[in-house]
């Protein structure tokens, strides 16, 4: 009997080594970091009353982010984000993108295009527009290459037909970005010409299809994370994770011995489940983020140290070892809920009200707790009773002679 259930722990352990052997490809794979750690730049921009819209509404905050995703996406950053925040802020993160004086263009400019004649008489505006792409002439100078719908081609057709000799002045937030003289009669599509560089007709291309901002926008927070940067307090944040998972492991062994084995063998099941879990999700791990799971792997530990101390005291009342085992587990498990169920209504507090970081360290360390109470009250009582069996654990003594004595 007792080889038996000897021979089902050293199993067990094996199967847990090997999925965490297996596993850690995929996991590292799977799981997508945050901008602080992967780099990049971060926008907090906040919609201000103006002439045109005294009041900021619902609609118009829709309108916004729905315009600034169209321009992010446009500028071509993998897995962009435009969220907003609260009733009147946009927070746009832009992973592994680096040129800040682009996005400041793209995401700030209202982009009013309007062409006039030399006497400032307004022609076209921007809303007969149906399509804007940069692109290079003969002789490699930037440009923009415009396509208006049926109305717009008509009206410009008639104008520059009668105007030939004359200038067609191209405006773009009244600042005028053109005048070329008109040659002949020009329909529904046209160029913009006299831009200095590629970047800046695509930033311009980008503006003008998604159209003008329904609101003024500033900038309160702009950050530009670089990628080592983001590296190496990631790194820094493993090292201070698996010290204190050393000394959490240390600690238990030296405290609880035996029982201190199955808890700790426990905790290896316990950080394998919640990567696996935020890796299923999808979710994004940002610094507080791993902050939360290197919280919770003080939390798992928590649970087990009320479990045994609960044990050790059915052990001075009398019981023989399972007994004390079994019954120790079913007293404390309300106690272990109840001291977990207040963090959980924290975290999601956190979740509801906050955002960016503080939504992803409220992920992780709820997901850390519910994962922490089940390898306390199922894994960690799992080892105990193939190590009671198989007689790893031999007597009441290997609890009660470590630790402080009550």
């Amino acid at each position: 009997m007792r080889t038996k259930y000897l021979i089902l722990f050293m199993l067990v352990i094996a199967l847990i080594g090997g999925a965490a052997y297996y596993s850690y490809r995929p996991l590292a794979e799977g799981i997508t970091f945050g901008l602080d750690i992967r780099g990049g730049i971060s926008v907090l921009l906040e919609a201000v009353p103006s002439e045109e819209v005294p009041e900021i509404n619902d609609d118009a905050m829709t309108r916004a982010v729905a315009i600034l995703s169209q321009r992010v996406n446009a500028l071509g950053v993998v897995e962009p984000e435009v969220v907003r925040e609260g009733e009147r802020r946009i927070r746009i993160s832009l992973p592994e993108y680096e040129d800040q004086e682009s996005v400041l263009e793209v995401i700030g400019t209202t982009a009013v295009l309007r062409f006039k004649d030399i006497n400032g008489n307004v022609i076209l505006t921007g809303d007969s527009l149906r399509d804007a792409r940069e692109d290079l002439d003969a002789e490699r100078r930037a440009l923009v290459n415009i396509r208006l719908n049926d109305e717009g081609g008509r009206k410009m057709r008639e104008f520059t037909g009668a105007n030939i000799g004359q200038r067609l002045v191209i405006t773009l937030d009244e600042a005028v970005i053109s005048a070329p003289t008109i040659e002949g009669a020009v329909g529904a599509e046209g160029s913009i010409t006299g831009l200095g560089s590629l970047a800046e007709a695509r930033s311009l291309a980008i503006m003008l299809r998604s159209g003008a901002l329904p609101v003024d926008l500033e900038v309160r927070d702009f950050r530009g994370v670089g990628p080592t940067l983001g590296q190496a307090s990631l790194d820094r944040s493993v090292i201070a994770g698996l010290i204190g998972l050393g000394l959490v492991v240390l600690f238990m062994l030296v405290v609880y011995r035996g029982f201190g084995l199955a808890a700790d063998l426990a905790l290896v099941v316990y950080t394998m489940l919640v990567l696996w879990g935020l890796a299923s999700i999808n979710a994004t791990i940002t610094l507080p983020g791993v902050a939360g799971i290197v919280l919770g792997i003080g939390m798992a530990v928590d649970a087990n140290v009320i479990i045994f101390e609960r044990v050790k005291e059915e052990l001075r009342g009398g019981r023989s070892l399972r007994a004390s085992v079994a019954t120790g587990f079913s007293r404390a498990l309300w106690t272990v809920f109840d001291a977990n169920i207040t963090t959980l209504i924290g975290t999601a507090v956190l979740y509801y009200f906050g955002t960016g970081p503080i939504r992803g360290f409220a992920v992780t360390l709820s997901m850390s707790i519910v994962v922490s109470m089940f390898t306390a009250l199922t894994v960690t009582r799992l080892f105990l009773t193939l190590m009671i069996n198989s007689q790893l654990i031999k007597t009441s003594q290997s609890l009660l002679s470590g630790g402080a004595k009550r």
